[in-house]
């Protein structure tokens, strides 16, 4: 039961089971017989408790003798959809329509061959570039870690050292195709997607059934966010938080192990320093407290926070909501040059190309942590989150303090 650390350690064992359980199944939405099945029978033995756990979050949980599958909640409308086309997301969707026809056991070469006549029905064009390898890889990788692929010989990794037919055998659990497609999608008369999401991705994920409770709404966005800002809630979900986080979203905080933290700017689920395990939380791992583990950008976006929450104007009229402090993009670029002369440690390129060096920042603290947002205008203002004050660069030597908080994971 390595996913789960020690067990029976609470006042309560069974409770702290399906806590330990239920963060399982909030970072990982596919649990496959042969890999996890200790896990599974955990699982399927706690699995009415889990699913009261997880209802609350908006999800729904599946369980099989050989699969467990989480249904998350569609993100809320004010998600920001990424530029342009994902790359990752195109060949994988291309392989999961390739993988219907194929056999249960295949030859890597025949999946590519197969994704690859699929973006040719589209119109795609197929390069067999490195980047077009990566991503191809990349999106069988996911397969993988799905179950719905699984490597009986050699790795798809393979693929990328450009032959056409590398000796890796597949095997294709066609069972699990069905559950790799997302729950509720409109579709018409005849069964169909309404929307076509490769027309119109913004109107296909608009048309996502999302929970109808707007406490469940939020308590969604409390356990897959590292924190949820009271800017981006619609009326009756700042209703809800004013009203009854501090009871109903205390609640659900508990069945997760967790503590909850609200102030007018937001709220954030805490994980306490005794319960916590880095294997569970989450796969992204920022930010960094410390020099040793935080790389050029990580570290740079730490001082940035000091820096922005010392220095930077508070509201005004273009902030994102109370507390937030802001900077033009002139001025962040700045501090960085002044950073980057102090750190002579700092990756050279990035020391060379201020510019660069700021827009990697702006990707880890933007879409990766959510604790940046960027305005547009005469000049790009960058505004960060007051819970950015929970974060800070810290000595080698220095303990991290008792509390922290859950780490961003999409």
């Amino acid at each position: 039961m390595s996913l789960l650390g020690g067990w029976g350690q609470g006042e309560d064992e069974e409770e702290e089971v399906v806590w330990q359980l239920a963060r399982v199944l909030k970072t990982r939405a596919w649990l496959v017989g042969g890999r996890d099945d200790a896990v599974i029978e955990a699982v399927y033995r706690h699995r009415s408790a889990l699913r009261r756990v997880l209802a609350a979050v908006g999800c729904v949980l599946v369980v099989e003798p050989d699969l467990v599958r989480v249904y998350n909640p569609a993100p809320p409308l004010s998600a920001q959809l990424p530029a342009g086309d994902c790359p990752k997301g195109v060949w994988f969707w291309l392989t999961v329509s390739a993988l219907e026809s194929l056999p249960v056991k295949v030859r890597l070469g025949q999946v590519a061959a197969a994704a690859r006549a699929a973006a040719a029905e589209i119109e795609l064009p197929v390069t067999q570039s490195r980047a077009e390898l990566a991503a191809l890889a990349a999106g069988l990788r996911r397969l993988c870690a799905c179950g719905v692929l699984e490597e009986l010989e050699g790795r798809v990794e393979a693929l990328l050292e450009g032959e056409g037919d590398p000796p890796v055998l597949l095997r294709v659990h066609h069972t699990r195709l069905l559950h790799v497609l997302p729950r509720g999608v409109a579709v018409d008369e005849w069964g169909q997607w309404a929307i076509d999401p490769a027309e119109d991705p913004a109107g296909w994920l608009a048309g996502l059934a999302r929970p109808a409770d707007a406490g469940v709404r939020v308590c969604a966005m409390l356990a897959d966010q590292a924190v949820v800002h009271a800017c981006d809630l619609g009326e009756d979900e700042l209703q809800w938080l004013s009203d009854k986080v501090a009871t109903d979203g205390a609640a659900v905080a508990r069945s997760f192990g967790l503590a909850l933290e609200h102030r007018l700017e937001g709220a954030a689920l805490v994980m306490p320093q005794e319960t916590y395990d880095e294997q569970v939380m989450g796969p992204v791992r920022f930010p960094g407290r410390s020099r040793s583990s935080a790389g050029t950008v990580r570290h740079a976006a730490l001082l940035l926070i000091d820096v922005l929450s010392a220095q930077g104007e508070r509201g005004g009229t273009g902030a994102p909501g109370p507390g937030w402090c802001g900077a033009p993009k002139s001025w962040v670029v700045g501090r960085l040059g002044e950073m980057a002369g102090r750190h002579a440690w700092w990756s050279k390129d990035l020391r060379s190309d201020l510019s660069r060096l700021a827009e990697d920042v702006r990707q880890v603290l933007e879409p990766e942590a959510d604790l940046l947002r960027v305005v547009g205008g005469y000049e790009d203002w960058w505004w960060l989150s007051p819970a950015g004050a929970r974060w800070t660069v810290l000595p080698e030597e220095q303990p991290v303090p008792g509390a922290r908080v859950k780490e961003a994971g999409r």
